[in-house]
């Protein structure tokens, strides 16, 4: 199993884009070992972040207590 790099953070932007406002995501993640990786920007319109959001939400009610 390939280890999973561990997330940094995560920025955010808003851009318009032919006439339409999209948001933006880029994860900052490094290797086990430390070593920066690669991200690019993810650009949404709103709709598709507020499913995100939702699926993100429902998925850590899921989760069992700690």
């Amino acid at each position: 199993m390939i280890p999973a790099p561990l997330l940094q953070f995560t920025d955010v932007r808003t851009r318009v884009f032919n006439g339409k406002t999209l948001i933006g995501l880029k994860h900052t993640a490094k290797t086990a070992s430390g070593l920066d990786i690669a991200t690019t920007w993810v650009d949404m319109p709103p709709e598709d972040v507020e499913r995100l959001i939702q699926t993100l939400q429902d998925t850590l009610a899921g989760l069992p207590a700690e």
